[in-house]
């Protein structure tokens, strides 16, 4: 038999505000292809169809769009993601139908209840997919846990269904006929993740065991977005996000994967590159340096800093003239003269406890001023400080010493 696989699409996401829709609309034309193109008997979206579990009319538009292009060719299993909401999937499945070719998987089920989806293969061979949507760590996955278990470790709390989902695949395995695979949104330790992810479900705590998931063909993996294999060569991957999300996936070349797998063989696994979507860049560098990164940057969405000594007028509109063919999303200024050197133990008064003045001068080498010289804030800030201690108004930068109101300052 053979599957496509893809993942994360996040469908509504914008980027510094910018819409991505265009780039998911150009990507999905190319998974659509790709599907076209290889004839896979099975199509699994491994979870994060959509950025948030509200998403808006256009966005539930294009996504049930394309999975219906998708079910044209081959039969459809979206798995729920982090992002995704439960009661939307459920909806869509009542509306839809039970003999619709877009299967959605809302929660955890066992596998007498439909936790394990059959597909037919080439002839007598029959595709058993175990299923497992995103499971929140504060939640009870009803009918795999009872409420002793709250305490129990994330990983073991995996471990346990998945080993249930496990059991359920083998009940009745017939060697010469049957292909197991395991599509699940969650994070396996181990893996490589970037910033774009929601970080919280990416932490430690979060984590499952890679020797815990089914032993399977394949494993269709989500909710990680960088594609890649899991460490210690398990046959599972993720397939990552169609398109560039965030700064976090910079420069990674995205993947839809297509796997050829038979009863009682190891599959055969190919990643394959996906064109579309205008990728991400950072430029940094002085305001004469930016022209030399127009040719780069054309096509691209592009984030910009620029150095200086001091503030450049009009900066953003000098960096969008300089670099015409790209789309801008941020100006970002790194000015000199808005933050100062920072006093070290080495050069500084050794153990000595630092005064209010040095400690002002150390948190203006840390975060500079939103405007103005940070020379002249410092100066503005120890007038201040002379003044509450000799009981004299205070001098400002280019300001003439204040008079006393009569009876006292």
């Amino acid at each position: 038999m053979r599957l496509l696989h893809t993942s994360d699409w996040h469908l509504g996401r914008e980027t510094y505000r910018v819409s991505r829709r265009s780039d998911h609309e150009a990507v999905i034309d190319e998974i659509v292809e790709t599907a076209r193109a290889v004839h896979p008997h099975l199509i699994i979206h491994s979870g994060d169809l959509f950025d948030g579990p509200r998403p808006a009319y256009d966005d539930l538009s294009l996504g049930v769009t394309a999975l219906q292009r998708l079910g044209a060719v081959a039969p459809v299993v979206v798995v729920c993601g982090n992002h995704d909401s439960p009661p939307l999937y459920r909806l869509f499945t009542q509306l839809l139908g039970p003999e619709a070719p877009i299967r959605f998987v809302d929660v955890a089920r066992l596998p007498e209840a439909g936790g394990i989806l059959e597909f037919p293969g080439d002839g007598e061979e029959r595709v058993r997919l175990a299923t497992l949507p995103f499971i929140h760590a504060n939640r009870l996955v009803t009918g795999f846990e009872d409420p002793t278990l709250r305490t129990a470790l994330y990983a073991d709390r995996v471990a346990a269904i998945e080993q249930r989902l496990a059991t359920g695949l083998t009940a009745g395995y017939d060697a010469g006929r049957d292909v197991l695979l395991f599509a699940a949104h969650l994070y396996v330790g181990g893996a490589t993740y970037g910033r774009s992810e929601r970080s919280l479900h990416v932490s430690e705590a979060y984590a499952s065991r890679a020797e815990a998931l089914p032993a399977v063909s394949y494993g269709a993996l989500g909710h990680i977005h960088k594609p890649q294999a899991l460490p210690g060569g398990a046959p599972a991957r993720y397939a990552g996000s169609p398109i560039q999300l965030d700064f976090g996936e910079e420069g990674e070349e995205k993947t839809v994967v297509v796997v050829d797998a038979e009863p009682g063989r190891p599959a055969a696994i190919e990643p394959r590159p996906l064109r579309a979507g205008r990728p991400l860049l950072r430029i940094a560098g002085s305001i004469e340096e930016i022209p030399s990164h127009a040719a780069s940057a054309a096509g691209k969405l592009v984030h910009v800093t620029v150095r200086s000594e001091d503030p450049v007028p009009d900066v953003s509109d000098q960096v969008a003239d300089l670099l015409p063919g790209a789309v801008i999303l941020e100006v970002a200024e790194d000015v000199a003269s808005r933050r100062l050197a920072v006093v070290t133990e080495a050069g500084g008064a050794g153990a000595a406890e630092p005064s209010m003045d040095e400690l002002f001068e150390g948190y203006l080498g840390l975060v500079g001023t939103r405007s103005g010289s940070a020379a002249a804030v410092l100066e503005s800030f120890r007038s201040v400080l002379e003044s509450v201690e000799t009981d004299e108004p205070p001098v400002l930068p280019g300001q003439e010493a204040l008079e006393p109101l009569e009876g006292g300052a």
